[in-house]
């Protein structure tokens, strides 16, 4: 029951942090405000979050495999194959740079013992995709740098995990393996993208062979659309845990079967349209509720180590240890960006500033926990990456706002919608008066119209609602007559945006955003269950 109870206030907190966001605070992250109501949720003990153990392989295999399992779908494996260069060069090469540097750099000035520093190296090289838009929230970051970052994220924790794996035999037998090390980053690496792409074939095939056999199954609402949805679902946390299992990397795994379904997406977007659509709400709606929960656990991690009891005397070196680990990850990430990736001035500070670290940080720094790392160093490295978490999230989020351009903004944006919306509604109300229809469906037709814009009073629905229950089913020949009615006026509405589109490009988007939610509202009418 204790886990049901934590699963159903992370989930609950999620969906307030979004409500919250889009209600009041317009200009900042959805993540800030899940953060927040994860410190909230850790201050307040009714809800007892402080009382659950955090299970790093847990949190990484059901939270953060799926996320970079959705991400990765983004991606095209032909851009990312004619990136390896710097891709190899960004995760391995920068990585093992930062780390090298970092962990000398602790022991030369503050004192660690070289295996203790590589822990605390090696946990702070990975960076994390879903902490990145917190930062550049409402802002425009360019195209070359967000691709080159977006790439760094989902595939460095890899070698993070290797390095850190290193690290802590080292420090637990005080032996040095660096061509062992070198092997088990071929063997996981290596032996993830096989996993993830061999795997993902075979189902893919499975999936598009189903399709093609029973049509039907898929064509129409069937059961077998929800099951294949849900095998889609589980398939990054499966295939997480079984690369697990067999000592090869979960995350390059979860990105390669990403990548693989990105593929297939491309091509079976209009051979199962129910499938392929469910896939999409799917996917957007768990993203969404995965990427709240992120930080929602952040907050509360952040509250436990700060409340944590085991550091009177060290609280000040494992902050200052987070600051020097800031440092000179920032350091290196603008120094290997502009000699290596030819970047501008500007971009390599764009881009060095833009390696924010979040729960993956505190997910690796939790592992060791669960190794025989004393526990005085246990909590001086969760403090330390701590420090560091915070600081790669607030100095970008200031220094972001004098660097990058604002976005269109949001208000100029909303209002050039809203007087199109108007437009397109008036325009389909237009050419609806031209055509006969009954009294009454005229006037639900006008009613909906215009409450995509905003003018219909509360009292207006609640009249409407009464209308309906009142009224006895309609006919066969009536719901199709009506849901013609509402087929016709959507396609006006359609019309009017296709007419002013090669306008207005500077809102594709919205543009876009419209005409999809009218075809959306055409489909309600197209569903079997509305006749």
């Amino acid at each position: 029951m204790h886990v049901l109870s934590l699963i159903l206030y992370l989930v609950i907190a999620a969906g307030l942090a979004m409500l919250i966001q889009s209600w009041f605070l317009r200009k900042v992250s959805v993540n800030y405000v899940a953060l927040t109501l994860g410190i909230i949720m850790a201050l307040i003990p009714y809800f007892h979050v402080n009382s659950y153990t955090f299970k790093p392989e847990l949190f990484l295999g059901i939270i953060v495999a799926p996320l970079l399992f959705f991400e990765a779908q983004g991606k095209r494996i032909y851009n990312i194959v004619r990136s390896w260069k710097s891709i190899i060069g960004i995760t391995v090469i920068m990585t093992l740079i930062a780390t090298i540097l970092a962990a000398f750099s602790l022991k030369w000035l503050i004192g660690l013992s070289l295996p203790l520093s590589f822990i605390l190296a090696a946990i702070s090289t990975p960076t994390d995709a879903t902490a990145a838009e917190s930062v550049s929230h409402g802002l425009e970051l360019p195209e070359k740098v967000e691709n080159y970052l977006e790439n760094e994220s989902l595939l460095n924790d890899a070698s993070g995990i290797i390095l850190l794996n290193m690290a802590i035999s080292w420090y637990l037998w005080q032996h040095l393996e660096i061509a062992t090390t070198f092997i088990n980053f071929l063997y996981s690496t290596i032996g993830g993208i096989v996993l993830g792409l061999g795997v993902s074939a075979i189902l893919i095939l499975i999936r598009e062979r189903l399709v093609r056999v029973n049509l039907d199954l898929v064509t129409n609402e069937t059961y077998a659309v929800t099951a294949i949805t849900i095998f889609y679902v589980l398939t990054p946390a499966l295939l997480y845990f079984l690369a697990q299992a067999i000592k090869v990397s979960g995350i390059i795994t979860v990105v390669a079967a990403g990548l693989a379904h990105s593929a297939e997406q491309e091509r079976s977007r209009i051979t199962s349209i129910n499938l392929t659509y469910n896939n999409f709400q799917i996917t957007n709606t768990l993203t969404d509720i995965l990427n709240s929960i992120v930080f929602i656990i952040l907050g509360i991690s952040i509250v436990k180590t700060m409340q944590n009891k085991a550091l009177p005397n060290k609280i000040d070196q494992a902050i200052l240890i987070g600051v020097l680990l800031y440092l000179i990850n920032l350091f290196v990430r603008y120094l290997y960006s502009f000699f290596s990736l030819k970047l501008t001035n500007k971009n390599a500070w764009i881009f060095a500033l833009g390696g924010i670290h979040g729960a993956v940080t505190f997910a690796l720094a939790y592992t060791l926990d669960q190794t025989l790392i004393s526990p005085n160093n246990f909590h001086l490295v969760l403090f330390s990456e701590t420090t560091l978490i915070i600081l790669s999230m607030l100095i970008p989020t200031i220094i972001f706002n004098f660097l990058l351009p604002k976005d269109t903004p949001d208000v100029e944006r909303e209002k050039e919608v809203l007087s199109i919306r108007g437009n397109m509604v008036n325009y389909a109300l237009e050419k609806t008066k031209k055509i006969y229809m009954p009294k009454m469906f005229r006037k639900q037709l006008e009613f909906d119209l215009k409450a995509q814009i905003n003018e219909t009073s509360m009292r207006d629905f609640l009249k409407e609602l009464r209308k309906s229950i009142r009224h006895p089913e309609l006919t066969l020949e009536e719901k199709e007559f009506r849901n013609e009615v509402y087929r016709y006026a959507f396609r006006q509405e359609r019309n009017y945006l296709g007419k002013i589109a090669l306008k207005e490009l500077g809102y594709r988007k919205s543009f876009m955003s419209l005409y999809r939610e009218i075809l959306l509202a055409e489909v309600l009418f197209l569903r079997p269950d509305n006749d």
